[in-house]
């Protein structure tokens, strides 16, 4: 009786359809239990790649620049937010038309993926062969051989722009290209592998806007993390160590620097001040005092006086010096 026990359903099939509804729905987090995003810790990753950002938009300007001089056309290249997206979320989300361009980028251990929508390659097919002021039809089936040649063409662009944003960050070595209607190829890949998402949006114009997406293997990228992340400068340890210090300290005296000794300040109206004319003499009493400026800072101050029949000034206090 107890072996029989063991062996029945915890749960009954009805009873495991309602929970799956239920998490499907947001249940579960009512404050004490909570649904969990296991690829979480993957975006946060992602968003410290700060010079991704940068490597991002700037190769989309240059795609932008790249499309529109080959196609005769404005278009203009926008980037999206990337994200980290697992194989299996990925292929879910194909659309049903697609040029899929898989290539090994060096120096990354695993292949990447340039995902082209078919509407963006029916949109470039159509103006590319002179039907720009007809709005190109929208085709179920497979992508067309000429669709195909442009998704390649596309791609070589996309790659080409790629290397020369990335160079200073990491030099990339493109390899030969695999052109696939079909995700199949991209199917095989275990479906819990994780991808870097770089998504363009592509616009021409009101009558046209689609996006291309780079996937790249989420731990090839992660492997070359520190070419990612803002160049650190090394300081020395101590002040000492340093090689160029002595040299400045030895150079700072002899900057020159201009200094102004203020014999006095006076009160005026804006009236009287805009009733001033050349030639107008403003009375200055003899001071007793006077005061050093630099930059417009007092640095000292000294009694006001003559010195071998010159005015002079007689230094009293310095303002580095006060206790």
């Amino acid at each position: 009786m107890v072996e029989d026990a063991d062996n029945d359903p915890v749960l009954t099939d009805e009873e495991i359809e309602a929970l799956v509804e239920h998490a499907q729905d947001g249940g579960f987090d009512d404050g004490e239990f909570r649904i969990h995003d296991f690829s979480a810790g993957e975006s946060l990753t992602l968003s410290k790649w700060s010079e991704l950002e940068g490597l991002h938009r700037n190769h989309a300007e240059a795609l932008s620049r790249s499309l529109s001089a080959t196609y005769d056309m404005e278009i203009s290249v926008e980037a999206r937010t990337s994200s980290f997206v697992s194989a299996q979320d990925l292929l879910t989300s194909f659309p049903q038309r697609l040029c899929l361009v898989s290539a090994q980028i060096g120096p990354f251990d695993a292949e990447s993926h340039l995902l082209v929508a078919g509407d963006t390659l029916s949109f470039l097919v159509n103006h590319y062969f002179g039907g720009g002021s007809v709005t190109p039809p929208r085709l179920t089936s497979k992508v067309t051989p000429s669709e195909q040649r442009i998704g390649e063409r596309v791609a070589r662009e996309f790659l080409r722009t790629m290397a020369e944003i990335w160079v200073d960050r990491l030099p990339l070595q493109m390899g030969d290209l695999y052109v696939d209607v079909t995700p199949d190829r991209f199917s095989l890949i275990p479906r819990e592998e994780g991808f870097a998402v770089f998504e363009f949006d592509v616009v021409a114009g009101e009558e046209h806007q689609s996006q291309i997406k780079l996937l790249v293997p989420f731990d090839a990228l992660e492997a070359h993390s520190t070419s990612l992340v803002p160049k650190k400068r090394d300081l020395p340890d101590h002040p000492d160590a340093s090689t160029w210090e002595p040299q400045l300290r030895a150079a700072l005296p002899d900057v020159k620097v201009e200094v102004q000794g203020a014999v006095d300040a006076i009160e005026t109206t804006i009236k009287s001040l805009l009733a001033m004319k050349v030639g107008m003499t403003i009375p200055i009493d003899e001071p007793d005092a006077m005061s050093l400026l630099l930059n417009g800072r007092a640095i000292a101050h000294g009694r006001y006086g003559a010195h071998d029949g010159l005015k002079a000034m007689q230094f009293t206090q310095f303002k580095e010096r006060e206790s």
